[in-house]
């Protein structure tokens, strides 16, 4: 029975979530009510409030899931693997994987990097990649050996130039495929490594 209520609870909670997408492509994040969720999802505000306190704990709870899967896919990510894969002409599979992940969940991405959305994601995702960034590239010793421009700076630019390259592939529909992105991500940071 525990299995059965367990599957219902998560079936109206993916429910809720799509709506509130759906909602926000449309509609600006201020201006959608709980009561406009429970409506779209079909459900009433009771069934609502039993798996989220507010629309803000719903949006909190949808980014956090979002940057937690893309942690997953980041962890794998090499710098000196993922450089030797590039100067031997390779792509690498995490890499497009990472961008596979973004393609599997490009509504959740368009919605709250988009306009209707509050400006908190787009701050959180930065950040997010900021950590990364430092944690991953900057860590590495041979991978900026030569640079004297100082970290912060650096992983702020480019994690920028990251974010951006994910924007537009998002403005274009995802017109290319993850591998091809994967590939002008490791070009990008070829350009900064070079810089």
């Amino acid at each position: 029975m525990t299995a059965v209520y367990e599957e219902m609870n998560a079936k109206t909670r993916e429910k809720i979530q799509q709506q509130f997408l759906q909602l926000l492509k449309d509609k600006n994040f201020m201006k959608v009510s709980v009561q406009d969720i429970a409506t779209a999802a079909n459900i009433n505000r009771g069934t609502f409030y039993l798996h989220y306190l507010d629309k803000y704990d719903l949006l909190d709870q949808m980014e956090e899931n979002l940057l937690a899967g893309l942690e997953t896919h980041l962890k794998r990510l090499k710098p000196d693997f993922l450089l030797s894969e590039a100067e031997k002409g390779h792509t690498s599979n995490h890499a497009v994987e990472v961008f596979r992940y973004i393609q599997l969940n490009a509504d959740a991405f368009q919605v709250f990097l988009g306009g209707n959305n509050h400006v908190g994601f787009h701050k959180r995702l930065k950040l997010f990649f900021v950590e990364h960034f430092l944690e991953k590239m900057m860590k590495n010793e041979n991978f900026f050996k030569n640079t004297t421009v100082p970290h912060d700076y650096l992983s702020s630019f480019a994690t920028s130039a990251f974010l951006g390259l994910v924007e537009q592939w998002l403005d274009n529909e995802l017109a290319e495929t993850p591998t091809e992105m994967a590939e002008m991500y490791i070009q990008i940071i070829f350009f900064i490594r070079n810089l």
